[in-house]
């Protein structure tokens, strides 16, 4: 993990080497080598340009989309980390501070997830608009237990989703239950 920390901040240089070095050229001289039927009558120089030039470009482009997903899985690992100390968190009764999720355990058998960004004015709390706010929540509680170790975690517990304003009021606009 600690290599790829480095090789993400060279997004370019990856895909240049991954792919127009390591794969584009040995596949454009190969190309290269099958168009001319392995006759050096057939060889010429353009030939060889025009198939180093196309393939290179496309190994860019594949190299810059394997870039893409390893930063996709190292994202997720980095998240996985995230989380596992959250569930530690929330083990000892602390609050835990996940993206626009507050939560924290109110006894033994309830977790409190509340929305950490507040959308709304007083003047705003309409019905349909708190229930915006609340499907927002409930969406980002739902991808959290995408995560298997959370989803272990919070299948023993009620849960209480909370909607706040950005008063200094402790009162949930909504709240419910799951």
């Amino acid at each position: 993990m600690g290599k790829w920390k480095v090789c993400r901040s060279r997004k370019f240089f990856y895909g240049f080497l991954h792919g127009t070095v390591y794969r584009g050229l040995p596949v454009g001289i190969f190309l290269f080598f099958v168009d001319s039927h392995f006759k050096t009558e057939n060889m010429h120089l353009s030939g060889f340009i025009i198939s180093l030039t196309f393939c290179g470009i496309v190994g860019l482009f594949f190299g810059l989309n394997l870039f893409e997903r390893n930063d996709k899985k190292y994202r997720n690992l980095l998240e996985d980390e995230k989380i596992l100390k959250g569930i530690k968190l929330l083990e000892t009764d602390k609050t835990w501070n996940f993206e626009n999720l507050v939560i924290h355990k109110q006894d033994d058998e309830t977790l409190v997830v509340k929305n950490k960004l507040f959308w709304l004015d007083e003047s705003d709390a309409l019905s349909k608009n708190l229930d915006a706010c609340l499907n927002l929540v409930m969406k980002d509680f739902e991808r959290l237990k995408e995560n298997a170790d959370f989803d272990v975690f919070s299948g023993n517990y009620k849960v209480r989703v909370q909607v706040y304003n950005n008063s200094e009021k402790e009162t949930p606009l909504i709240e419910v239950t799951m």
